[in-house]
């Protein structure tokens, strides 16, 4: 153990090579040099997460619009206006009669 005389002793520090023992250079250097390549390999992940995840908000954001023109196109196509002019070609018209709805009843 050293004493706290031998610590404050500014003569010492040079002989003794205190310093030397609490600062051990090398040991400094391979903690700092694994600590750099952690953070270094750290920030490539997460640049690498953050590209792939705008890549993948561009494509949701086409997906939607092609979901929505879609959309658009099959609402306009449905429309009875659209679909009485389409039997017209086939030589169907619109009954001028409501729709009757009949409910049959079997046993098995």
């Amino acid at each position: 153990m050293l004493s706290i005389q031998k610590i404050f002793n500014f003569n010492n520090f040079q002989k003794d090579g205190l310093f030397k023992d609490l600062f051990d250079i090398k040991s400094f250097v391979i903690v700092f040099t694994i600590f750099s390549l952690i953070s270094i390999w750290s920030s490539d992940l997460v640049y690498n997460k953050t590209k792939k995840i705008k890549y993948l908000n561009k494509e949701l954001e086409k997906l939607k619009a092609e979901y929505v023109s879609t959309k658009t196109i099959l609402m306009s196509k449905s429309k009875k206006s659209v679909l009485l002019q389409k039997g017209s070609q086939f030589g169907l018209s619109e009954s001028k009669n409501p729709v009757k709805i009949m409910y049959l009843e079997y046993e098995n």
